[in-house]
């Protein structure tokens, strides 16, 4: 008989590993506490459908295997260098002696305009 996780049958250990499984690659199947409930058969389903399966919500030994196989890590991208450059600092101008006017005289100190 084939090996079947399903919400009428279930084995505590596998389902824990499948539920354990699906969270790790981001499906929702609730906590692993080994049932089979409807939260696991939905994110059993989710995974098939996104894996183009038939969506039975149940886990054969097939299906077992894909969800619990741990995905190679993908090959970390290399480092680039890169030099940070300081932006250049802006100063304001330097203040003549007096004050400016609205009409764009400087006025000398001591003096009313």
């Amino acid at each position: 008989m084939p090996f079947i996780l399903d919400y009428k049958r279930a084995d505590r250990v596998p389902t824990v590993q499948v539920q354990e499984a699906l969270t790790r690659k981001g499906y929702t199947p609730g906590p692993a506490d080994g049932r089979f409930g409807v939260q696991t058969m939905r994110a059993v389903v989710k995974f098939q459908t996104d894996h183009h399966l038939h969506p039975s919500g149940a886990v054969d030994e097939t299906l077992y295997a894909q969800i619990t196989s741990v995905a190679k890590p993908a090959a970390p991208k290399p480092k680039t260098k890169t030099k940070t450059i300081p932006k250049a600092v802006a100063k304001p101008p330097a203040a003549k002696s007096g004050s400016s006017t609205p009409s764009g005289k400087t006025a000398k100190k001591g003096t009313k305009q």
